[in-house]
């Protein structure tokens, strides 16, 4: 047989079908590669934007918690346009109050006075920021504490109410969006729908929307509500209010004891009462000092955590009436002992020998009548504090629980619970 015959006709169509199929799989393994590599690119986009969101929304939380002169406000943005003297347009700085407002109240996210780097979202474009007009830090202007309503509402894939503060990734330019040099401060050019609305002081833009994304729309937005800032602002104030009685109690002729409360009925001067150890932190300290020694006063734990404690015209102003506190017998002010640990003192989740309790109240519960009726009851715990398990914080009777945040709505516990023991850290 011939090695050099022609081959017959099915042998080349059989090769030819081998190449075609050899080609065929040549091009999809370049195609999957493609396509493998672009979703590689597009979650590395995604995970860079989601960390960048996430770092943003940590710092704006903390700033709320660590701000000196009134917890739980945040920082005007970064505005977008240049005023003389109030401002650089984005240059990571918030801008200054322009009177009783934020200049605006969307921009770009104030990453240098947040403490953060410059940060990007996946396709390198800086983040935006808008805040709730009531959150603004215009202290003693602006009142902000637990009860204090976001005003923003967002629509679309998650709905959301009582939104603080809005972090958005712009994504990348879409449609006639113009990013040059000339258009890089127009909120237009980088957020969609009503995201971009401006918000100036005398009508600030409330309402915000999140969709997926599309050919005219890819935000990406992180909301802060109440719950989500809250906890650590309560937490602040707690162990500030505790750092300043155990200030009290370490001074000269203090004996290592601790202030009269004020009766939860003076909602006015927040004086303390004789033989009154549960109520509120007092402001005025007279029964203490007859009981006590007339030098006693309040003074700033070393290092100071904030302002003076407890004084007229400090954050405690926004705070004084969800502040609650309560005194062992064995550490109420006098000078000799009036009692001994364990049987005089308090207890907090099981654990006794403890000094004093601080309670911060949070937000009050929809699902709690006598919480909602609290604007026009104030003087009755159980419209602030409430039960975890067996334990219930508004009794105020000695015997407190110090527990995780419960926002079920037949089940709900958001006090914060501080205290001070004879020895040991845990719980307090």
């Amino acid at each position: 047989m011939s090695l050099n015959r022609p081959l017959r006709f099915t042998q080349q169509r059989g090769l030819a079908l081998l190449v075609l199929l050899a080609l065929l799989g040549i091009t999809a393994t370049v195609l999957i590669m493609r396509i493998t590599a672009s979703a590689a690119d597009t979650t590395d986009q995604d995970r860079n934007t989601a960390r960048a969101l996430g770092l943003a929304r940590e710092a704006l939380i903390a700033r709320a918690a660590n701000d000196l002169t009134s917890p739980g406000s945040l920082p005007c943005p970064d505005l977008v346009t240049n005023i003389p003297g109030v401002n650089v347009p984005n240059d990571g700085i918030a801008d200054l109050l322009s009177g009783p407002n934020c200049p605006s109240y969307v921009g770009r996210l104030p990453w240098k006075t947040l403490g953060l780097p410059d940060l990007r979202d996946g396709y390198g474009e800086r983040l935006w920021y808008a805040l709730s007009p009531n959150f603004r830090d215009n202290f003693p202007t602006v009142s902000v504490n637990s009860e204090t309503l976001g005003q923003f509402t967002v629509t679309g894939l998650t709905p959301a109410n009582n939104v603080i503060a809005i972090v958005f990734s712009p994504g990348p330019a879409l449609g006639s969006e113009q990013r040059d040099v000339a258009n890089e401060n127009i909120a237009t050019n980088y957020l969609e729908g009503s995201n971009g609305t401006p918000s100036p002081p005398a009508s600030p833009n409330l309402n915000y929307v999140m969709l997926q994304p599309t050919g005219t729309f890819n935000d990406r937005l992180l909301i802060i509500t109440s719950d989500m800032l809250f906890p650590n602002v309560e937490r602040r104030v707690a162990r500030e209010a505790r750092a300043c009685l155990d200030a009290f109690s370490k001074q000269p002729n203090a004996n290592n004891r601790y202030p009269w409360a004020a009766p939860l009925t003076d909602l006015v001067n927040f004086a303390d009462a004789p033989n009154n150890r549960a109520g509120r932190i007092p402001m005025t300290l007279a029964n203490t000092q007859a009981s006590l020694d007339p030098g006693v006063a309040w003074v700033n734990p070393s290092p100071p955590l904030g302002q003076p404690c407890f004084g007229p015209g400090t954050w405690w102003d926004n705070w004084k009436e969800l502040l609650f506190y309560q005194v062992a017998q064995a550490y109420e002010p006098s000078t000799s002992p009036t009692g001994s640990c364990p049987v005089d003192c308090l207890t907090v989740n099981g654990v006794g020998a403890v000094k004093v309790v601080v309670v911060v109240a949070g937000h009050a519960f929809a699902a709690n009548p006598s919480q909602v009726n609290r604007p026009t009851n104030k003087t009755i715990p159980s419209n602030y504090l409430e039960a975890s398990g067996s334990v219930d914080n508004s009794l105020m009777n000695g015997i407190y629980a110090k527990a995780p945040v419960m926002l079920a709505p037949t089940a709900h516990f958001n006090d914060r619970v501080e205290c001070l023991q004879e020895s040991g850290s845990w719980p307090c």
